[in-house]
Order: structure tokens, then sequence, then C-alpha cells
């Protein structure tokens, strides 16, 4: 399960970019965009970010907030910029993409759709510690 992994180490992140900042007192909610080409399982990660996060004083209670990044393809032959087709097949429980040009037919470069972001973290801060 590869999204325990994921979930481990956005937490890494989230911590150490907080920590950056004074009177952090904990983190209260982590969005996250993740592009549909990724395959991360959005329930799974969910589970692993709750069960992870947990144990760490500072991100414990935390709520993640998971958006869907669409895919978008160029094709460097017709000009084509746009989402991909894909095939929704219920044996595979999840879509088929088709890596090919819905206008022309041929190859296509993923522009948008294949990462993981943290868009935003909500830190609640001792504004005395802090210093403002």
């Amino acid at each position: 399960m590869h999204e325990l992994q994921i979930a481990s180490e956005l937490i890494q992140t989230v911590v150490s970019a907080a920590k950056g900042y004074e009177g952090v007192i904990r983190v209260e909610e982590v969005h996250l965009s993740i592009g549909r080409m990724t395959f991360i399982g959005r329930e799974q990660l969910a589970f692993c970010w709750e069960a992870v996060s947990g144990e760490r004083d500072l991100i414990k209670g935390s709520s993640l907030i998971i958006t869907e990044e669409e895919v978008v393809v160029e094709c460097s032959s017709c000009g084509y910029r746009g989402g991909l087709d894909d095939r929704s097949d219920p044996i595979y429980h999840y879509m088929l993409p088709v890596f090919a040009c819905p206008r022309c037919g041929l190859d296509v470069d993923i522009i948008k759709g294949k990462g993981v972001t943290i868009t935003n973290i909500k830190l609640l801060i001792d504004e005395e510690e802090a210093g403002t």
C-alpha cells in the first residue's frame, strides 16, 4: 500500500514546514491536490493520514482535505490541449487512460494531473509566543 508511504512523507513535510513558524500549537488542516494519473486512493490516503498523524502531537487530529487535479495533455502534432480520454472498466475498479490525442490519435505529453501537491496548511498559532 503506497498510500501509507505517501502519508508518512506528507506528514514529515508538513511538520517540518510548521516548525518553521514561531508559536505553532498544532496543524489544523492540510490541503492536498492529487493528480488523477497518480492513481492514489483518496480514501486509503485519508485512512493512512489519520493513522500516522495520530503519532505526532503537532499534527494529531488534523484534517486532510483532498482535491483531485484533472489530467491535461498536449499533442505536438495537432496542437490539442485538454483532457485525456479514459475508459472506466468495472473489472479494474479504476480508469484506464488512453495515451493518445483525442483529436488525431497520436502521442501526447501529460502537462497536468500526475503530481501530489500540498496547496495549503492551516496552523493554530499562539500569538503571544509568536510575538504578534
